[in-house]
């Protein structure tokens, strides 16, 4: 519970991710960031567990997550359940359409029930740690999503954490943060800044680069008296190319070496299951492009001798050479990166000082490799943080100590509400004249920008239009378009124009207003933060609202 200003003395930042997921805390007192590596049935200490959950068959009750649901599929009394995983990426659009999840559950579901399971989990170690001080109400929590996102899938987030618990609807809205991954990222990038003299003016690359998404996006460092900090100069990009993807290649690599046996005594299922954790445990972290790869069999039934020199096996032993690995699993994926890198460096015409490669697959050797082959001409630093694979998690956590690092964003999108405008003859399209209420004629449905793809807006900055309304005393409906278009869209029912929401502003009483009148309202619009949020006001009364967001 708490107004607008309260702050909570623990911030919990929490990166949800397509494969792994991880929990950092901090004191709000102190300011230092710890992570949790100790999770339930994990047999080494590291601080991600697998977003994987598990389902009995045809059932909605989550039984097992992390660890504990991928150690149970390896049992036979389990053999029918439904162990869910990367199902991260149906809140990515664009990498749609997607399969439905099974026994009849909803993306929405199935992310509460998992955070739900590890807030539990993490809840009890952080408090554990602080004694009898502190509760659960004492948390602010931090959660890191692509920036790539739309504002739909960041409002599903939202109310997964709702279902899951975490926060209450009567809770102020600051007491969950959405931060986007590569900003987080650059937040803990941004302390290793003087160790490589990015200094005054000059910018750095965040290429986050994790399990399922890979988001960039440029910053530039300002320092004052006050400390240093960050403003996006360049339109964040994003595009589904994580490491997944290299295992879905290598999976495809090896089911064409492996189709010559066909029936005849086949890998089976916990054979795959084996030949896969090898690549994704021991060959993919440390592949340098260079070194062939030797992948060890595990027994197949039926088969006593593992030789087929057909395909590269010998006494057991399945050989890949470097050049194969990068032509048929890493160069497709590897040069979707790079691509991406390239685009942002095309927006800063090339003034980037440093490129920081982090996330899993961040740590990428072969990546790093590529990357330096490819930019180091034009970027004087390309470089991997240490701990790559926890910056999003840590840099969540510093945004709730210090929110007010990045100073400004920049817009990738259209934004714009439907307005009545004066009618142009020639230039708007017939069906489109209307009368108004005063006998103007008038284009209805034309699209009222309040923010231009590419703008750079402040985190706090305030863009406000003036309307009429002839509704009194019904609550207004504003629905929020948006579109991706090159240029300006001029209707809302345009091509490419998307209604991604609705505000409603209910009207406070005005004395002497009748139904019907005219009544002037303010509308302020908030774009700067990770999430959109809006004002109106009406007879000098202010009245917040809520983007009800729509798929």
């Amino acid at each position: 519970m708490g107004g607008e200003n309260t702050t909570y003395p623990i911030i919990m930042a929490i990166d949800w991710g397509t494969t792994y997921s991880s929990m950092a805390y901090a004191y709000q007192q102190d300011g230092e960031v710890h992570e949790i590596s100790t999770w339930p049935k994990q047999s080494h200490n590291y601080p991600k567990v697998p977003t994987c959950n598990l389902y009995g068959p045809g059932s909605k009750e989550i039984l097992e997550w992390g660890y504990t649901a991928k150690a149970a599929m390896t049992k036979p009394p389990y053999k029918h359940h439904i162990l869910l995983s990367k199902y991260k990426l149906h809140l990515d659009e664009a990498s749609g359409p997607h399969t439905p999840l099974p026994n009849g559950l909803t993306v929405v579901d199935v992310i509460a029930d998992y955070l739900r399971l590890f807030h539990a989990h993490v809840l009890q170690t952080v408090l554990r740690g602080f004694g009898s001080a502190f509760e659960q109400q004492h948390i602010q929590y931090c959660l890191s999503v692509p920036a790539m996102w739309t504002d739909y899938a960041k409002a599903i987030m939202r109310q997964a954490a709702l279902q899951a618990g975490m926060i209450t609807p009567l809770d102020p809205p600051h007491r969950l943060l959405l931060i986007s991954e590569p900003e987080a990222a650059a937040l803990y990038c941004e302390k290793k800044c003087d160790q490589f003299s990015i200094g005054h003016g000059e910018r750095f690359m965040i290429c986050d680069a994790g399990g399922g998404t890979v988001d960039l996006i440029v910053f530039e460092v300002a320092v004052s008296p006050q400390g240093r900090t960050l403003r996006e100069v360049t339109r964040g990009t994003g595009h589904s190319c994580g490491s997944i993807f290299l295992d879905e290649r290598m999976e495809g690599l090896l089911r064409q070496k492996f189709s010559k046996w066909g029936n005849d005594r086949p890998l089976t299922p916990a054979n795959w299951v084996q030949l896969m954790d090898t690549f994704i445990h021991n060959i993919k972290p440390q592949f340098d492009g260079v070194d062939d790869q030797y992948l060890s069999m595990p027994a197949v039934p039926g088969r006593a001798d593992l030789t087929d020199y057909d395909i590269g096996l010998e006494d057991g032993v399945l050989t890949i050479t470097a050049e194969e690995m990068r032509r048929e699993v890493f160069d497709p994926v590897v040069d979707d990166v790079l691509r991406l890198i390239q685009h942002q460096l095309q927006q800063t015409l090339f003034n980037c000082q440093a490129i920081f490669l982090v996330g899993g697959f961040g740590c990428s050797g072969y990546l790093l490799t590529r990357a330096r082959s490819e930019f180091s001409s034009m970027v004087r630093v390309i470089t991997v943080p240490p701990r790559p694979e926890l910056a999003v998690v840590r840099g969540a956590a510093l945004a709730g100590i210090t929110p007010r690092v990045v100073q400004a964003r920049v817009a990738r999108r259209w934004y714009g509400v439907d307005s009545l405008m004066a009618f142009e003859v020639g230039v708007d399209l017939p069906h489109k004249q209307v009368q108004d209420h005063e006998g103007q004629i008038r284009a209805k449905d034309r699209f009222s920008v309040y923010v231009a793809p590419g703008q750079q807006i402040g985190v706090d900055e305030c863009i406000t239009k003036r309307f009429v309304t002839y509704q009194y005393p019904k609550p207004i409906s504003s629905p929020l378009y948006a579109s991706s278009s090159l240029t300006m869209p001029r209707y809302v029912d345009g091509p490419m124009v998307e209604k991604i929401g609705d505000f409603t502003i209910p009207l406070p009483h005005i004395p002497g207003a009748q139904p019907g009148h005219k009544i002037m309202f303010e509308l302020r619009m908030y774009f700067g933060a990770t999430e959109i949020r809006a004002e109106a006001e009406v007879n000098g009364m202010v009245v917040s609202t809520r983007c009800q967001f729509t798929g």
